[in-house]
């Protein structure tokens, strides 16, 4: 029996309202949230410009099931069929990006489709990467940790969503 996790996702949108849209999708497939982080505009890059345009919005949510930690890849792989549908009638490429992870007591693991250095292949185009470690009493940032995931706010959060779980995932 793998080990198991938090599922966590970080959700961007091109909207409050499209952002309460996915997390309901998800919430009917993964289960109820546990935490959710206070929806903020999107100001670390311009990364998703070209295909999603301005005005993005960024939100954390942790779902109150716990996970295998085999199950990354198949989240992921999930998440990018969600996407999908939330494309018709849109007015950009890409209105959604959601990325699933697993946040354990050591660390928050994310998945990816987009291949790098310190990334490892999970199968069938997943990669995964530890984004930030739970080392001496708090998260560790990394060289490669995003932005967005260096922000106090965010690591509090995260914080928060493991102080909550770590009954259930000793």
């Amino acid at each position: 029996m793998p080990p198991v996790a938090v599922l966590f996702t970080g959700l961007l949108a091109t909207s409050e309202p499209l952002l309460a849209a996915v997390r309901a999708s998800l919430e009917a497939e993964w289960g109820p949230v546990a935490q959710a982080s206070i929806p903020r505009p999107w100001t670390e890059t311009d990364y998703y410009e070209a295909e999603m345009g301005k005005g993005l919005v960024r939100q954390f949510l942790a779902f109150e099931r716990l996970v295998g930690v085999d199950r990354l890849q198949d989240l992921k792989r999930r998440s990018v069929a969600l996407e999908e549908t939330f494309k018709p009638g849109a007015s950009v490429a890409r209105p959604v990006n959601i990325d699933p992870g697993l946040l354990g007591e050591h660390s928050l693991t994310l998945a990816s489709t987009k291949r790098a250095g310190h990334r490892v292949w999970i199968g069938e185009g997943i990669w995964a990467e530890i984004t930030v470690v739970y080392r001496d009493g708090a998260f560790q940032l990394l060289h490669w940790t995003y932005p967005d995931f260096r922000r106090p706010a965010t690591l509090e959060f995260l914080a928060a969503c493991r102080k909550l779980f770590l009954p259930r995932l000793r």
